[in-house]
């Protein structure tokens, strides 16, 4: 039977607010709750006499849920409104009892890891199928209560309930899509048992089972003290050890279906665009990994992931912006989180035109050219400029108790990679003006080095502030000697006065920068999803928060995409078709075939080999180039682009009759 997820109902869960409701409706209102809470007494539950560690670890995450929430911690009490049975520790007078509430049991006893909630006869019933199974139901409890899995990590605080309860005919089945989900630490820090036990205890809020490591080594520092009390799998290579049989001892399990987010040390979980995870993560696999440096700097994609990992189906392309709007007012409250939406598009918009760690040497300069379109390089950063004056400006409306947190999943996100970018952009113009031992001689070169050196000076403060949080909690999760912060490679050096007194005669983005329209006209731009129609079998899907387009489009093999613009002049021209990396290297060719106007097809393949130096060019800029050279007369033109493959996904499209002209960004109007 093919595993899923199914949920029969959607959760509803609230606190009931007495105050201004007719007595009547507060009655029908109250009948219709089973309450975990009246407010007059604490959250109280039952759970059968004989459970698994991670069962009780689990407990005692929701007890301290509950405390946070209301201000009692919940505790265990015979015939209390929450019930919570182990299916395979229970006694056959147990069993019995689970019986009587006619519960779905068949349809998940048999199911790992799955677990069951339901109302019945005035109580709330939770039933795992094994020791996991059963935590991941109980945890379920904390998020239907309003408590992020992140709480202990981004300081993100349940709102304040006195009354919490469930309605009347609440029914929700859960089962894993994928039998292995978990994490791959690419950081020795957290092989110490402290640290080690906050990872365990995200992964299970998280509904992680599974460790993958790089050796055996590892699991001789935390196999006994972590890994058996939350249940953890541990995987390496092709193989998992789990723990089986009543005297728990490890076996080994083969699997050769395994997707890992990312395995290649090219790319980085934390800057990975939504959209491409989605896309990556789209198709089953018995195994989901996702390494991570660190898990809070990947927070929102770590949370991505390892929810496509429980159900596959839970985020699509076309649900992917809610999911985003949803996990940030879960974290920050949902006025914020409305507010924050197009603040976090933008931001993966930029991030996936550079990422922050691509930024750095050894990267090499990046093809942000001055000289082009009215200086695509300073565009590029006021576009920075303009959304750190939003955060800023929604900073000021956050209460005191989510400061810390907004810092951590917004502030500090947006204001790194904007003056990331700042610091090696100004630093890379600086080494391209300066004529080599005039320097000192040169305003312009000392100018944009001055830039350069206060956003490293403002950077060096940003994570200072980040390590003062919570009396310095975070630390050690902030590496001082990531590349990303290094110091800029200037051709000279200044004082801090002289930062001061040139960065005042530097490029003013405010004034300087001229529309781009006006300053594109010789040239033809198009974003993808900007088609004048479509044809084919099957339809093109846009693909949301993917490509510096912030849309791509995914389309099927044999679809076409219609467009038709016009030109005032004809000439050679050179005509740029702009895709997705194929990131994982599983693409295969990726053949499109380009029609101009009523000309023959010309077939192009979208793929560069994986690893390669193209490959990392790809990968590098977020987009793989590929080009062909035509002659236009003046006119209305046509363009048709067919998929001659699956896995096309396409980004953007230029048509420049200046066949050298070198830029990086294709200037397209954002219209997201």
């Amino acid at each position: 039977m093919k595993r899923k997820i199914q949920t029969i109902t959607t959760l509803i869960i609230a606190a009931i607010t007495l105050c201004g409701t007719p007595l009547k409706t507060q009655a029908a209102e109250a009948a219709r709750q089973v309450f975990w809470t009246d407010g007059n007494s604490q959250v109280s539950y039952s759970v059968n006499a004989k459970t698994s560690d991670v069962v009780k670890i689990a407990l005692q995450l929701f007890a301290h849920d509950m405390q946070t929430i209301t201000g009692r911690a919940a505790k265990e009490k015979a015939n209390a409104p929450l019930q919570i049975f182990q299916m395979d520790q229970l006694t056959n007078k147990e069993f019995a009892i689970l019986e009587k509430y006619n519960l779905p049991i068949h349809h998940f006893i048999t199911k790992k890891e799955s677990f069951y909630i339901a109302t019945r006869n005035g109580k709330l019933i939770v039933v795992g199928s094994d020791a996991r199974g059963t935590a991941y139901g109980i945890l379920e409890l904390s998020r239907m209560a309003g408590v992020s899995p992140w709480t202990d990590w981004n300081d993100a605080k349940p709102h304040k309930q006195s009354t919490i309860g469930t309605q009347q005919g609440y029914e929700s089945l859960q089962i894993p899509d994928t039998e292995y989900r978990g994490l791959a630490l690419n950081s020795s820090r957290w092989m110490n048992s402290r640290n080690f036990s906050s990872i365990a205890r995200l992964m299970l809020r998280l509904r992680a089972n599974t460790l993958w490591q790089e050796s055996s080594h590892h699991e001789v520092l935390y196999d006994k003290a972590v890994t058996d009390s939350f249940d953890i799998i541990i995987g390496s290579g092709q193989k998992v050890l789990q723990a089986q049989g009543k005297k728990h001892k490890k076996h080994k399990h083969t699997i050769s279906d395994i997707k890992i987010l990312w395995s290649n040390p090219q790319l980085w979980l934390r800057s990975s665009a939504p959209g491409v995870i989605v896309q990556e993560m789209s198709t089953k696999h018995e195994a989901c990994i996702a390494n991570v440096y660190d898990p809070k700097s990947a927070a929102y994609q770590l949370q991505l992931v390892m929810d496509m990992a429980w159900n596959r189906k839970s985020v699509s392309a076309s649900t992917l912006t809610k999911h985003l709007q949803s996990w940030l007012s879960s974290q920050l409250g949902s006025n914020l989180g409305r507010h924050l939406l197009p603040i976090m598009k933008e931001y993966y918009r930029l991030t996936s035109i550079r990422q922050p760690e691509y930024m750095i040497m050894p990267f090499g300069n990046m093809e942000f050219h001055s000289g082009e379109f009215g200086n695509e390089l300073e565009r590029y950063l006021y576009a920075y400029d303009q959304l750190k004056a939003k955060v800023t400006g929604i900073e000021r409306s956050v209460p005191n108790e989510l400061s810390d947190t907004y810092f951590q999943l917004v502030k500090y996100p947006v204001f790194s990679a904007a003056l990331i970018a700042e610091k090696e952009l100004e630093a890379q113009e600086a080494r391209h003006i300066a004529r080599p031992g005039l320097f000192d001689k040169d305003d312009e070169a000392k100018a944009a080095a001055a830039l350069s050196l206060d956003a490293y000076q403002q950077l060096k403060a940003l994570v200072q502030h980040y390590c003062s949080i919570g009396k310095g909690k975070w630390r050690n999760i902030i590496d001082p000697n990531d590349g990303a912060l290094q110091m800029p490679q200037l051709p000279g050096r200044l004082s801090n006065e002289q930062i001061n007194q040139y960065k005042q005669e530097a490029f003013d983005r405010e004034t300087d920068l001229r529309p781009l329209r006006a300053m594109s006209n010789d040239i033809i731009a198009k974003n993808a999803y900007e088609w004048n129609s479509t044809s084919g079998k099957q339809p093109a899907t846009l693909l949301p928060l993917s490509g510096h387009s912030n849309q791509c489009v995914l389309l099927p093999k044999e679809s076409t995409l219609h467009y038709t613009f016009s030109i005032l002049k004809g000439g050679d021209a050179r005509f740029t078709l702009a895709s997705l990396p194929d990131y994982a290297g599983n693409k295969g060719s990726q053949q499109v075939s380009i029609r101009i106007d009523q000309g023959e097809p010309v077939v192009i393949s979208l793929h560069d080999d994986y690893n390669s130096s193209l490959w990392k060019s790809d990968i590098w800029r977020g987009q793989t180039l590929k080009s062909i050279f035509i002659t236009l007369e003046k006119g209305d033109h046509t363009i048709d682009i067919t998929a001659l493959d699956d896995s096309v996904i396409l980004d953007q499209w230029v048509l420049d009759f200046d066949v050298d002209r070198e830029y990086y960004a294709i200037p397209t109007v954002n219209k997201m």
